[in-house]
């Protein structure tokens, strides 16, 4: 129970401003550290984010069609893949500029306003930011985890607390771009 004025949780959280971010040359270093451009590995890193994604919350899948129509297949369809290694791209060009983060706030921007034509067409909502938040910080730290042999252990929990802050960095400017062209267009 909050009284006296206090600010309850949410709120003190929305007053955060999460789309602004400058990380330090460690963050940075841990990051670069335990990514890969490598394609294959965008792929897999893309397919197993829509793979968490969708079983832990199926009703998304109706948001993809070309995915959601190979039913029970959609795992083996080239357009599950090709959704999955588009979602890495956006991280790897974050990640390719993540000492200057502020030349990625735009482009981040730009694709979360693309998303309200998608509310409209696909049935895509808001809330749907915070599961590819979640989503991305729960495969890259299990990915951190296990394959980064060179990192000890508190490196290792330092960049799952990097990832876990760059995922909130590039949903909280996804959802900016949303909310902003989401309300001039319902001017």
């Amino acid at each position: 129970m909050f009284c006296c004025g206090s600010l309850s949780p949410e709120l003190i959280r929305r007053q955060v401003d999460n789309t602004s971010w400058e990380p330090s040359e460690y963050e940075i270093m841990l990051i670069k550290a335990t990514w890969s451009d490598n394609e294959d590995d965008l792929t897999k890193l893309g397919a197993s984010i829509y793979v968490y994604i969708f079983e832990n919350y199926p009703e998304v899948k109706h948001f993809f069609p070309k995915i959601h129509q190979h039913g029970e297949n959609w795992k083996e369809s080239k357009e599950f893949h090709m959704q999955g290694y588009f979602f890495a791209q956006t991280l790897s060009r974050v990640v390719d500029n993540i000492a200057q983060t502020d030349l990625v706030k735009p482009f981040l921007y730009k694709i979360g306003a693309r998303h309200v034509s998608y509310s409209k067409l696909y049935g895509f909502r808001p809330h749907y930011w915070d599961l590819f938040q979640e989503a991305m910080a729960h495969v890259i730290s299990g990915k951190v985890r296990t394959t980064q042999d060179y990192l000890d252990n508190t490196q290792k929990n330092d960049a799952v607390a990097v990832w876990k802050r760059l995922a909130i960095f590039i949903v909280d400017n996804l959802k900016a771009g949303y909310d902003e062209t989401r309300f001039m267009g319902s001017k």
